[in-house]
C-alpha cells in the first residue's frame, strides 16, 4: 500500500499498430491521473506492433515527464503479435497497483469513467466491469449490426452459463491485484473472448463482480472483423466452458 493509505492504481493498455491514436489517448490518461488523489502508473503492453507505436509511446513519456513533470510509464513489448487476451494477461501479472484497470488504446471509454470502477472496488467488489448495455450507459457511434452481434454473443455466453452480466466485451475493467493475478494465471484464451473467461473464472472462484454503466464511443480503426472473428468467438465460448468445467 502506498504511504497515503489510498490504493494505488495501474492502468494497463494493450496496443497493436496504434500509431494514429495512442498519443492522444495517453495524453488524456496522463493528464487525468496526474490530478487524482491516488497514486497511479501506466503499463503499455505492445503486442508486436510493426508501425511507430512504441516510438510514439516513448516520446509521449519523455514529453510528459520533462514538460508536465508526470510520472513515466512502463512499456513491455511482445516479440510477436499474440493477441489482445495475451497482452492483458501479461499486464495483469506485471502490474504493481493495488487495483489494476485495463483500458482500450482508443479510449472508447474515457479515463474519467475510472471513478465509477474504483467506487465499486472500494465498496468491496473484486472485479468491476464497464457496461454499454445498462440503463444509464451512454453509447455513441455503435452501428445496429454491432449492437445485434453484441447481444447475440452475450445471449450465447449466458445460455451456456458463462456469464450473468449484460456486457462482457467493453474494454474497461478493474480488478483487485490478487484477483487479477489469479484470473490471469488460469486464463487460457488469448483472443477476443478473454473477457468472458476472466468473468467466468472470477465467478466460479466466488469473487464479487459488479457491472456499472459507462460512456462509450465507437472509434474508427477497430481490428475486429465482424463475421470471421465472431465465429471464432463463439467457438471460444465452448472452449472456455469445457476448459473450466471442473474449476
Amino acid at each position: 500500500m502506498n504511504p497515503s493509505n489510498k490504493p494505488s492504481v495501474t492502468v494497463v493498455i494493450p496496443v497493436y499498430n496504434e500509431q494514429e491514436r495512442i498519443a492522444a489517448s495517453l495524453y488524456k490518461i496522463k493528464d487525468f491521473l496526474s490530478f487524482q488523489d491516488f497514486e497511479s502508473d501506466i503499463l503499455i503492453i505492445d503486442d508486436g506492433s510493426n508501425d511507430l507505436t512504441t516510438e510514439i509511446v516513448k516520446f509521449v513519456d519523455i514529453y510528459s515527464a520533462e514538460i508536465k513533470s508526470q510520472t513515466t510509464g512502463m512499456l513491455e513489448e511482445n516479440i510477436k503479435n499474440v493477441g489482445k487476451g495475451y497482452s492483458i494477461a501479461k499486464g495483469l501479472l506485471l502490474a504493481q497497483g493495488d487495483i489494476i484497470v485495463f483500458s482500450d488504446a482508443d479510449s472508447s471509454t474515457p479515463i474519467t469513467e475510472i471513478t465509477k470502477l474504483l467506487q465499486k472496488i472500494n465498496e468491496g467488489y473484486d472485479v468491476v466491469i464497464g457496461s454499454r448495455n445498462l440503463k444509464n450507459s451512454i453509447v455513441q457511434g455503435r452501428t445496429p449490426l454491432r449492437l445485434l452481434l453484441s447481444r447475440c454473443f452475450n445471449l450465447a455466453a449466458r445460455s451456456i452459463r458463462l456469464l450473468n452480466v449484460k456486457d462482457s466485451q467493453c474494454g474497461f475493467k478493474a480488478y483487485r491485484r490478487d484477483v487479477a493475478r489469479e484470473v490471469a494465471e488460469k486464463q487460457q484464451t488469448y483472443g477476443f473472448c478473454f473477457d468472458v473467461e476472466h468473468l467466468h473464472i472470477a465467478k466460479k472462484m466466488g469473487y464479487r463482480i459488479a457491472e456499472v454503466p459507462v460512456k462509450w464511443n465507437q472509434k474508427a480503426g477497430s481490428t475486429l472483423s465482424l463475421f470471421s472473428d465472431s465465429i471464432i468467438m463463439f467457438i471460444d465460448l465452448l472452449r472456455i466452458r469445457f476448459i473450466h468445467r471442473n474449476l
